[in-house]
């Protein structure tokens, strides 16, 4: 599995969430007609060194702030226990997901969220590794409840393709391959959107997030060896570039 992760791309991670802040609806819908569908903001954070306790006290004060908004209607997080990227502690990242009623609501919120200084204590504990907003790409609506049962393992992967088909027939037999496999619950398929130096989101190109769900810990484990160099995956995995992958426990 192919993991990229440029300086370039980290500097402009550090910027989104405070971008975010000068979004406003009316910019946005001028140039997306899918600002009334629900999205799912995904944010993969790394405390600061010395800061874990202060990352994990003030996201939950954030957190807190964040569930009283009217365009939230749920959130999670998960710990990570296994990635691509050798030197990164795990012990130090946490996995954040929030259902928003719409690209309105979520740029509504983000506009009175970030000059509060309980956004401003959040963010100033943290960098940034990943940071996208998603929509299912069958158009279908996704209960986030599905991927926080305790116990489930949870693999969370965004992946730009190298060609126009990179997402047809050989992801497709790609995850038919994964049914053989006990364990394995459903995969959902997902269009990024990354904000651009404006703070926009702007559907990124030939790019898609993939949700992951596993039985338990026990049952990822036993299937991943041999799902790794699998003729379905390898076959996959060539036409791609994997920009994140974490599987991951759900948390409280």
């Amino acid at each position: 599995m192919k993991f990229q992760k440029t300086k370039q791309s980290l500097f402009m991670m550090a910027g989104i969430a405070v971008l975010a802040g000068f979004i406003s609806k009316q910019t946005f819908t001028t140039t997306n007609s899918q600002s009334m569908k629900s999205v799912y903001e995904l944010a993969i954070n790394q405390s600061k060194e010395g800061k874990h306790q202060q990352f994990l006290d003030t996201r939950e004060k954030f957190v807190e702030v964040l569930g009283k908004e009217s365009a939230t209607l749920n959130e999670g997080k998960w710990s990570p226990f296994f990635t691509v990227a050798p030197d990164l502690p795990l012990e130090q990242i946490l996995i954040g997901m929030t259902h928003w009623n719409s690209m309105d609501g979520f740029c509504e919120a983000a506009a009175r969220l970030m000059p509060q200084p309980v956004a401003a204590d959040y963010f100033s504990s943290f960098n940034p590794l990943a940071y996208a907003l998603l929509e299912p790409v069958d158009g279908l609506p996704f209960d986030m409840e599905s991927i926080k049962k305790s116990g489930n393992v949870v693999e969370f992967a965004i992946r730009k393709g190298k060609t126009a088909d990179s997402f047809g027939e050989k992801r497709d037999a790609f995850f038919r391959s994964l049914e053989n496999f006990d364990g394995y619950e459903f995969a959902r398929e997902f269009k990024v959107y990354k904000l651009n130096e404006q703070g926009i989101p702007n559907l990124a190109e030939n790019t898609q997030a993939v949700i992951i769900v596993w039985e338990n810990g026990e049952k990822f484990q036993a299937a991943a060896p041999q799902i790794f160099p699998s003729k379905p995956y390898v076959d996959f995995s060539e036409m791609i570039d994997v920009e994140t992958y974490f599987a991951a426990f759900p948390t409280k």
